[in-house]
């Protein structure tokens, strides 16, 4: 268990790929309806299994997330991972997680991945309809696709410096990128 104190400032970001269409969003809770049939169906599976998006939410995938992060966490800072100048300052809180896509939870599990759920206080800003819009519960991503991180305004100028040097070090030497991270660029 990490907590978000414990986690380096550079790495304070959830890395999100992808967001489902209400078609997405239907196949997704019939789909954990039908597993959890002979389970114990928490608060969490109840919240889930019976929203409807509202216009200012949006569910996403999230890869593994950098700490133990508890629902009603807020955000306000999402931005282009290929291009970390590309952001938006914008409010937002992560009401709902589903972890690994298909068990309700009140908690985001570090190293996991997740559907979030994401609520606005406003609409949902454009730069989140770059992402890959799922409609079926299999990866459908083309090839070459946005990639988003979501994180908070006091973190991220060290999170884009680091990224920025993890595109220049990944340009420069490939895969052995990793050997040169205290290079000065």
């Amino acid at each position: 268990m990490r907590n978000e104190e414990d986690c380096p400032q550079t790495q304070r970001y959830l890395f999100c790929d992808t967001y489902l269409s209400d078609k997405g969003i239907d196949l997704s809770q019939n789909d954990i309806i039908k597993r959890f049939t002979n389970r114990n169906k928490s608060e969490s599976y109840q919240k889930y299994i019976t929203w409807k998006r509202k216009s200012n939410e949006i569910i996403v995938f999230t890869m593994y997330a950098y700490a133990d992060l508890k629902i009603n966490k807020e955000f306000d800072c999402i931005f282009n991972y290929d291009n970390p100048d590309e952001f938006v300052l914008e409010k937002f809180i992560l009401t709902q997680s589903i972890y690994e896509g298909w068990v309700p939870t009140d908690i985001v599990d570090e190293g996991h991945k997740h559907l979030l759920v994401l609520k606005f206080e406003n609409e949902i800003p454009k730069i989140l309809f770059k992402l890959h819009k799922e409609e079926t519960l299999g990866d459908t991503r083309p090839k070459i696709y946005t990639k988003l991180g979501f994180c908070n305004k006091k973190d991220f100028e060290a999170i884009a410096t680091n990224i920025k040097k993890y595109h220049v070090l990944r340009k420069k030497y490939g895969m052995e990128y990793w050997k040169y991270v205290d290079e000065e660029i």
